[in-house]
C-alpha cells in the first residue's frame, strides 16, 4: 500500500526479533495514538524489515528506510515506544538478529579485530547514524524531528563506561520528552532533570488488558490451547536458558514443591523466543526432568496465546519483565525470578504490590506463593486500575510536549 505522505509518527526499536514485550510495545503504542489522536500517521521502524505477523505483531520497515528520501518529514516525530534500549550497542542487537551461526560468527570476529571495530561494522550494515541503536538526538535524522522516549528502562546504564555515560545523557538531553519505567533508571539519569524533566511512568504495557481483554484473547487463541487453559488452575512458569541452565535443580525443586503444596499443574510459557533468551529450549530441559505432569507451550503461539496463558494463570512465576506486567494487568499473582538485581526487580519494586515487589531466591519460592496468593483480588485490581490511568498520563503528556494531538 502506498502511503500518500509521510508519517507524522515513528515508532522505533527492537520490533524485528521475537521477544514477547518488544513485539506489544509499537501494538500497545499504536492502539493509544489511533484511539486518541486519530489525524496521527504512524509507521514501524526497526533496525530490519521484519513480519511477524503471523503472530499477531506489527511488521516493521527497516532503519535504512527510515533515512531515504521522503520517509521524514520536518517536524515528524520519532518515539522510542519503550523497552530496556538504553545502553545496548549495535553488536548486541545484531546478535539477536544473526541465529546460532552467526552469533559464533560474530563472537570469533570480536576477538579478531575487536569488540569496537565490530560494533562499528554492526552499525553501519544497518546504516545508523547514531552511536547507540535507541538512543538519538534530533540532529541524527536527515530533518529536523522531535525524539521521544516512552517509559524506557536504563537500568544497566551504571555499567557503561564514562564515556558512554556521556554520550548517553547528552542525546537523551535534547528529547521533547523522555519518560522511564522505573525508579533505578530515573536515578541514573538524574543529571538530565537540570535539562528536562525525567518523568517516571509505567510500562506502557500495562494496557494490554484494555486493549486485548480475555473474551476477544480467547477468540485468537487455538482449541488445543483453550481446552488446555480450561482445564483447571494452574502455574505459568517460565524462564530464560542462562537463569534455568544456572538454576534447574533448584527451579525443579521449587516447581515441585509448590505441586505438592497446591496441585497447581504446571504450563511452561516460552515467551523470548530468540538467541539470547531461548525460553523454549530451557523449559523443555525443566519438562524432562520434572516428576510432576507438566505442559509447554507451542513454539509457535501468538502474542495473544502467550498473553491469554497468563491472563487466565492461578500464579505466574518467571524471569520475563513483561511476563509479569502481563500478570499485573490482568491482575493475576506473580513472582519474579533473578538472580542478581536487573530490570525485573527495578521494575516491581517500583510498581507493584509489596507481596510481589521483590524476586525471591529460588529456594524460597515455594513459601512466598501462600503469601502472593493471599492478596486479595481487589488489591490487585486497583493496582491494575492505578499503574492504567498512570499510563494514559504518560501519553497524553508525551502527546503535548511533541506537539501532537490528543483527545
Amino acid at each position: 500500500m502506498i502511503r500518500c505522505e509521510p508519517p507524522s509518527a515513528i515508532l522505533l526499536g527492537a520490533f524485528d526479533r521475537f521477544n514477547y514485550g518488544d513485539l506489544l510495545f509499537p501494538m500497545v503504542v499504536g492502539n493509544a495514538l489511533a484511539v486518541h489522536s486519530p489525524g496521527t500517521i504512524t509507521a514501524v521502524h526497526a533496525l530490519i524489515g521484519s513480519d511477524f505477523r503471523r503472530y499477531g505483531a506489527m511488521a516493521t520497515r527497516s532503519l535504512k528506510a527510515l533515512y531515504r528520501p521522503g520517509a521524514l518529514a520536518p517536524g515528524t516525530v520519532v518515539i522510542f515506544a519503550g523497552g530496556g534500549t538504553i545502553g545496548v550497542d549495535w553488536s548486541a542487537m545484531s546478535a539477536n538478529l544473526l541465529g546460532r551461526t552467526g552469533n559464533a560468527a560474530l563472537y570469533y570476529l570480536q576477538r579478531l579485530i575487536g569488540e569496537s571495530a565490530v560494533n562499528a561494522l554492526s552499525r553501519h550494515s544497518f546504516g545508523g547514524r547514531a552511536p547507540f541503536p535507541w538512543v538519538a538526538g534530533p540532529g541524527d535524522f536527515p530533518v529536523p524531528v522531535k525524539v521521544a522516549y516512552n517509559a524506557v528502562g536504563g537500568s544497566e546504564f551504571a555499567r557503561l563506561p564514562l564515556r558512554v555515560q556521556e554520550q548517553t545523557l547528552n542525546r537523551l538531553g535534547q528529547a521533547a520528552y523522555l519518560s522511564v519505567r522505573d525508579a533505578e533508571t530515573k536515578r541514573l539519569f538524574a543529571p538530565l532533570e537540570s535539562r528536562l524533566p525525567v518523568v517516571l511512568a509505567p510500562d506502557s504495557a500495562i494496557l494490554m488488558s484494555e486493549q486485548y481483554p480475555i473474551p476477544w484473547l480467547e477468540t485468537r487463541a487455538s482449541s488445543a490451547l483453550r481446552v488446555l487453559l480450561d482445564a483447571g488452575p494452574y502455574l505459568c512458569f517460565q524462564s530464560n536458558q542462562r537463569y534455568a541452565r544456572k538454576h534447574l535443580d533448584a527451579i525443579v525443586a521449587a516447581l515441585e514443591a509448590i505441586h505438592a503444596q497446591y496441585r497447581l499443574p504446571v504450563v511452561l510459557l516460552p515467551i523470548g523466543r530468540y538467541v539470547g533468551l531461548d525460553d523454549q529450549v530451557a523449559l523443555r530441559t525443566i519438562q524432562g526432568k520434572l516428576r510432576s505432569r507438566a505442559r509447554v507451550v507451542s513454539a509457535e503461539a501468538s502474542l495473544f496465546e502467550i498473553m491469554l496463558t497468563i491472563a487466565k494463570a492461578t500464579l505466574f512465576i518467571g524471569t520475563s519483565l513483561h511476563g509479569a506486567i502481563t500478570a499485573q494487568s490482568f491482575a493475576v499473582p506473580h513472582l519474579g525470578l533473578s538472580d542478581r538485581p536487573c530490570k525485573v526487580d527495578f521494575y516491581l519494586e517500583t510498581w507493584d504490590l509489596p507481596g510481589q515487589s521483590r524476586c525471591p531466591p529460588l529456594a524460597e519460592v515455594p513459601p512466598r506463593v501462600g503469601e502472593v496468593l493471599s492478596i486479595p483480588a481487589a488489591a490487585r485490581l486497583s493496582l491494575r486500575n492505578e499503574l492504567t490511568v498512570r499510563a494514559h498520563r504518560n501519553f497524553a503528556a508525551m502527546a503535548q510536549a511533541c506537539g501532537l494531538e490528543w483527545n
